[in-house]
C-alpha cells in the first residue's frame, strides 16, 4: 500500500523565513553566551588571585601560632582577616562566571609554607615578612594592577580595581614589618 501526500516537499517562503529566524536567533543566543563568558586572561587572573590569597591566609595562620613577635602576629591577623574576606568575594564572583577556583594554595605554595613552617624564632619572622609579607604582596599588586587594566569582563576588572588599594596598603605594612624584624 502506498501513501500519497498532497503537500509538496518544496519549502515555502514561510518555512524558509521561520528557519532563517530560528538560525539567526540561535546564533545570537550563542554569541550572547560567548560574549558574557570571561576570556582566558580573566580566568587565569581569578585562579592566580585565589592561589595568592589562599597562600597568604595559610602562611599567616602559621605565623599566628608560630611567631612570638607581636608585630608579626598583628600583621598575620590582618592578613587572615582581610584575605579571607577577599577570598569569599572572589569565590562568589568566580562562581557567577562559572570559573572554578581553589581555596587551597597550589603545590608550589604548599611547599613554600612547609619550608617556612620548619623555621623558628627570628629566622621564621624574617622569612615570613620577606616571602609572605613583601614578595607575595608585590606579586599580588602586579597581578591585580594588570587585571584592573586588562581584564575583559567588567565585573572581574572592577573586582581587581576595588581590591588593589588594600593590597598596596598590605605591601606598605609588609615593608615596614620586614624592616622591623630584619634588625
Amino acid at each position: 500500500m502506498r501513501l500519497t501526500t498532497t503537500s509538496s516537499r518544496t519549502p515555502t517562503m514561510k518555512s524558509i523565513a521561520i528557519g532563517a529566524a530560528i538560525a539567526v536567533m540561535s546564533g545570537m543566543a550563542i554569541n550572547s553566551i560567548a560574549a558574557n563568558a570571561p576570556g582566558a586572561y580573566d580566568k587565569t587572573f581569578m585562579i592566580k588571585a585565589a592561589d595568592s590569597g589562599s597562600t597568604e591566609i595559610a602562611a599567616s595562620k602559621v605565623a599566628q601560632t608560630k611567631s612570638s613577635n607581636a608585630e608579626v602576629k598583628q600583621f598575620a591577623d590582618s592578613m587572615v582577616t582581610d584575605h579571607t574576606k577577599v577570598a569569599d568575594e572572589l569565590k562568589q564572583l568566580a562562581a557567577s562566571k562559572q570559573i572554578t577556583v581553589s581555596d587551597e594554595p597550589s603545590a608550589r605554595h604548599k611547599a613554600d609554607i612547609a619550608k617556612l613552617n620548619r623555621l623558628e624564632g627570628k629566622q621564621f619572622d624574617q622569612e615570613y615578612a620577606a616571602k609572605i609579607g613583601v614578595a607575595a604582596h608585590k606579586e599580588a599588586v602586579k597581578l591585580f594592577t594588570d587585571a584592573s587594566q586588562k581584564a575583559t569582563d567588567p565585573d572581574i576588572k572592577a573586582f581587581a580595581a576595588k581590591t588593589l588599594p588594600a593590597l598596596q596598603h598590605h605591601l606598605d605594612m609588609a615593608n615596614a614589618l620586614h624592616s622591623s624584624v630584619g634588625k
